[in-house]
């Protein structure tokens, strides 16, 4: 991803593309804006995980799941689309007006690839027999070309000018229309096709991707069912009917409001309950979340929650950190080197008090447009943090004791870990530099290489770092990861051997065991596969997690358990599943009632 490429910018960018999705689709001015919501909002809680895939194309996947989850309403009869059932309509707005191509049109319509064909064709005979007119283009011939200018060795002659046309009367001349190979209007959308590659943000040079308009998803046959440029610019010219509608607010309000309900209700619950008492609050607090959701869904004012902010954190503190996370102010903006109280990061203890953490950077950089990071020891008493001074910090609560990383900031998203006893931090920015800090010495060790990033650290500063670099004798590769154990656990001190293996198997993360001598990992197909740290031999059973897929490698329980995030079936939160690595069994972790998609955990209960 591009460096300035985050959510406020892409929402921005793309909100009006997929409103107009969701206008050729529902017909309906209102329900397509509340579609597009829908869709952004449930997919961008998930924005941690899928900006750096195809935020894009699985935006659209929720929209089109939404719209085609249950029987629709009809759509206004003087929809163009309404004679099509909903998905007949669905395939041809994502095939010619979204240019997706079959797979992608397959996955978000919920189709077999072999039975898409058959439905295209069937949804255009039945729109070409309704609507023949969409399927012609714009015959509008084009101006003649001006003269070309004579020659300078040849002059020409002075001519009389002719005598001027008299001007055609109004509406003798329809004005042209855009054909199927013109880019769309300044106010629409930034781009027809919603991720023919990963998307990238408007700062850009011209020319880029987000730019580029759509095109047909394969070279087509003459007169083919997918050589429909009438029909794809009559798309573009019936999508042009929503007005061009920047979503970003009422995303971002919704999600923030989400988020702020279900951690004030749970904390109010969890402080003052204990035993059966404690299971009443909890049902009370739940159907008390649904129901403000429920009325903040609806419009009504009538059960607001308050929006409190919670006290600075002291200098000291000794109760424990669980995890963490950001708000978003509603209605105004924070700056992330001087956030407002009410941007700042909220750490909740294990007490269920709640601290804001005034000392860091919280939210987005301004100047590089990316989140800012935090981090948390197992044990919960120790957080690393950018500093308000710019500077990467590790702060012990307890002592209150601060001290510095010595890295220089990078202008990517950086990567922050620890060891479990959280005396030693790491931190990397995905680029050639990376570095540990040894909290009891103050000492700062530095690793090099192309593209680091430092996946776990053992309790006696062991480090397992990948270094991904560019291949070509590896066949199915164009790059690979060469993993190495440095440190004392090292073959030798500092950079040792290693071994290759699929970038992709650390999408995930990863997690060294107590004893230092095991990797668990998630493959691509979503199983949780252990291997021996130095050697990279795989080992033990391989537990599959594709229940509702994987966010992340947490840590080690045990010396047999592994805790991995994975989100909820709604697809809004996460929970935590303890996985027993000998036996291959996995079970709900329990302990933890809610954390967000990329909040930091820390103590566990």
């Amino acid at each position: 991803m591009k460096k300035s490429g985050d959510l406020p910018i892409f929402l921005t960018n793309y909100s009006p593309s997929f409103a107009r999705t969701a206008y050729l689709l529902t017909g309906d001015a209102d329900r397509a804006s509340e579609l597009a919501v829908e869709a952004l909002v449930t997919a961008c809680r998930r924005w941690s995980t899928i900006r750096w895939g195809q935020p894009a194309v699985e935006v659209l996947r929720e929209l089109y799941a939404r719209f085609l989850a249950a029987a629709p309403p009809p759509a206004p009869e003087d929809h163009a689309l309404a004679t099509l059932p909903p998905t007949a309509r669905a395939v041809l707005v994502a095939r010619y007006h979204d240019a997706l191509p079959p797979d992608q049109v397959a996955m978000v319509t919920g189709l077999w690839t072999a039975a898409l064909d058959e439905e295209a064709h069937q949804a255009l005979v039945l729109l070409r027999a309704a609507h023949p007119d969409l399927f012609t283009r714009d015959e509008t011939p084009e101006p003649p070309e001006p003269p070309e200018p004579p020659e300078p060795s040849e002059p020409s002659e002075p001519s009389e000018a002719p005598e001027p046309s008299e001007p055609p009367e109004p509406g003798d001349v329809p004005p042209p229309e855009p054909d199927g190979d013109a880019p769309s209007e300044p106010d629409g959308d930034v781009r027809e096709a919603a991720d023919q590659v990963p998307w990238v943000a408007p700062e850009d040079p011209p020319g880029t991707a987000h730019e580029t308009e759509a095109t047909p998803w394969a070279v087509p046959t003459p007169g083919s069912d997918t050589d429909e440029p009438g029909l794809r610019a009559a798309l573009v010219r019936i999508a042009a009917g929503m007005a061009h509608t920047n979503l970003s607010e009422p995303v971002l309000t919704r999600i923030g409001r989400r988020r702020r309900l279900r951690v004030t209700l749970w904390a109010a619950a969890s402080a003052g309950a204990v035993g059966a008492f404690a299971a009443l609050v909890v049902i009370a607090a739940s159907t008390l979340a649904g129901n403000l959701e429920k009325a903040a869904d609806d419009g009504s004012t009538a059960l607001t929650p308050p929006d409190e902010v919670p006290m600075a954190m002291p200098d000291k503190l000794g109760d424990a950190v669980r995890y963490a996370y950001t708000d978003y102010c509603e209605g105004a903006s924070s700056d992330s080197g001087d956030p407002q109280p009410c941007g700042q990061w909220r750490l909740t203890t294990m007490s269920g008090k709640e601290w804001r953490l005034q000392a860091a950077r919280a939210g987005y950089d301004e100047d590089t447009l990316i989140a800012l990071p935090l981090a948390i020891s197992q044990d919960g008493h120790r957080l690393a943090y950018r500093h308000r001074d710019g500077s990467y910090v590790v702060h012990d609560l307890p002592t209150g004791v601060v001290k510095k990383i010595d890295i220089k900031h990078e202008e990517t998203l950086p990567h922050i870990t620890s060891s479990p006893n959280g005396r030693f931090f790491a931190l990397d920015f995905g680029a050639a530099d990376g570095a540990m800090l040894d909290f009891d010495t103050g000492a700062t060790r530095h690793v090099s290489g192309t593209k680091i990033k430092i996946l776990a650290v053992g309790n006696d500063g062991t480090r397992v770092v990948s270094d991904e670099v560019d291949v070509d004798d590896v066949p199915g590769h164009a790059s690979v990861a060469t993993l190495t154990l440095q440190g004392a656990r090292g073959r030798a001190k500092g950079r040792a051997g290693g071994y290759r293996v699929d970038p992709g198997l650390l999408e995930y993360g990863a997690a060294l065991s107590p004893d230092g001598r095991t990797l668990a990992l998630v493959s691509a197909d979503e199983r949780l596969v252990t291997m021996n740290a130095r050697t990279g031999r795989v080992f033990g059973s391989r537990t599959p997690l594709d229940d509702y897929g994987v966010i992340a490698v947490e840590r080690w329980l045990s010396a047999d358990e592994v805790l991995v995030r994975q989100p909820d079936e709604d697809d809004e939160d996460a929970y935590l599943t303890k996985v027993d690595v000998r036996s291959g069994r996995s079970a709900d972790f329990g302990g933890e009632e809610w954390i967000g998609y990329d909040s930091p955990l820390g103590a566990l209960k």
